[in-house]
Formats: C-alpha cells, sequence, structure tokens
C-alpha cells in the first residue's frame, strides 16, 4: 500500500490522511513516486500544504495498494473500501507512521470519490481516527463506483465529521442538496470561485477552484479547536 508523506518543516504529532478523487467511475488511487503528491494525489490541499505545516498538521497521501490496480480483478472500488482488508491496511500505514515520523493523532480526508474511503473507515475506525472530513462527497454511483453511498448511515458514524462541499458543483454524484440535508451542523458551505475545466474535475466548483486556501484554513480550524466555517466565500 503505497503512501507519499509531505514532509512538515518541523516535528508534528498529526497527520491528514488524504483519499483523492479519481476520473469518473476510476476508483483506483495509483501512487508511483513522490511528486504524485503535487499531481492530484493530495488534491487541493498540496498548493496549501504551507497552511497546513503552519499549523503542525502532516499531509499524507494514500493511494491504493497495488493488488488493487489491476483493471479487472481489482479496480479498489467499494468492494474493497468497505472491507475488513481495509481497515487492516490502513491500520498498518498507520502503524508505519507512528513508527517513522512519531505521528500519533490521524484525521481522514476524502475528496469525491475519496469520500467512500472516508465514511467506511470513520465508521469501522472510531477509535482509530480523530475525525473525518468529507470533501465533495459522492452521493450517487459512477459507473458501479460509489454504490455503497446510496442510503449510507451517516448517523452510525461515532468520530467528529466535517462536511464540505459547494453550493453551486455541477457534478452529478457530488451535489449539494443531499449534503445539506444529511450534514447538519457540521457543513462548510463554499461559495463563488472559478468554473474551468470539468464539472467533476480538479478546479471548477467541485473542487473549489479559486477557494481552494479558504477551504484548507476552515479544515485547519475544524481540526485545531472543532470550530465550523458556515461559509467559505473568499481565498484567505
Amino acid at each position: 500500500m503505497n503512501i507519499a508523506l509531505l514532509e512538515p518543516s518541523q516535528p508534528i504529532t498529526r497527520a491528514l490522511l488524504v483519499v483523492p478523487g479519481t476520473p469518473g467511475s476510476e476508483g483506483r488511487i495509483i501512487i508511483q513516486n513522490a511528486m504524485d503528491v503535487y499531481n492530484g494525489k493530495l488534491q487541493y490541499l498540496a498548493q496549501n500544504a504551507d497552511v497546513f505545516d503552519q499549523a503542525g498538521i502532516a499531509l499524507v497521501a494514500m493511494g491504493c495498494p497495488t493488488d488493487q490496480w489491476a483493471l479487472f480483478g481489482g479496480k479498489c472500488d467499494d468492494d474493497y473500501r468497505s472491507s475488513q482488508q481495509y481497515v487492516d491496511d490502513v491500520s498498518k500505514v498507520m502503524a508505519f507512521l507512528r513508527t517513522q515520523y512519531g505521528l500519533k493523532d490521524f484525521w481522514i480526508f476524502g475528496h469525491s470519490s475519496g469520500g467512500i474511503s472516508s465514511r467506511w473507515l470513520a465508521l469501522r475506525m472510531p477509535n482509530q481516527l480523530k475525525g473525518a472530513i468529507h470533501s465533495s462527497a459522492m452521493n450517487r454511483t459512477a459507473g458501479n463506483l460509489a454504490r455503497t453511498m446510496l442510503g449510507f448511515d451517516m448517523d452510525a458514524i461515532r468520530i467528529p465529521i466535517l462536511h464540505i462541499a459547494h453550493e453551486q458543483d455541477e457534478c452529478l454524484s457530488t451535489l449539494y442538496p443531499p449534503v445539506k440535508q444529511y450534514s447538519r451542523d457540521n457543513l462548510v458551505t463554499v461559495r463563488g470561485g472559478g468554473q474551468s475545466g470539468p464539472v467533476c474535475g480538479g478546479a471548477n466548483r467541485h473542487s473549489f477552484e479559486g477557494r481552494q486556501r479558504g477551504v484548507s484554513r476552515a479544515i485547519v480550524q475544524w481540526i485545531s479547536t472543532g470550530k465550523v466555517q458556515v461559509v467559505v466565500d473568499t481565498n484567505e
């Protein structure tokens, strides 16, 4: 199971495990080298790494294990992400980070299809995770991906949760109204920003173009204090 750590500038004990989204119904997250943290595997967090570094939070991109890279027979889909094997794999990643880097407290972050992971891990690892962040998380399927998210019981998760969603996200699998309905008082609503690129891509409102730094600050605030920034409508 490959990971990529954006090494902090100071000794720290907190880490955000980042499960990125993937194009369309492609569930595989392939991390092959350290540069992958700058090539989408940390989503919009990589461009704002200084915000996390200053707050004493390490960013760790977490990919699929290599046996889930196959085009057929293993696609890092819902079957794997909802399995005990995934829990065991992530537990080993956390143990490695504790031993090698002294990291002690872990939060999980999932963007788009990465939200499949962040929700299942939040549900199944309550004693190992401090909290979970679901960013533009899928609530409708893309092909066979995210089928376990239909009717997923958010109330069954017992650790602190933060939802982040753009009120004008045009990506059909991550629309705002369902998130608004189930999130209650733990929702960061993003407003405004840019609209370049595909509507479900790494920019546009789906990925908070023009608001990514503001969203990163809201994430750091929640991890550090538990306070939810209700609206992000600037990039600061």
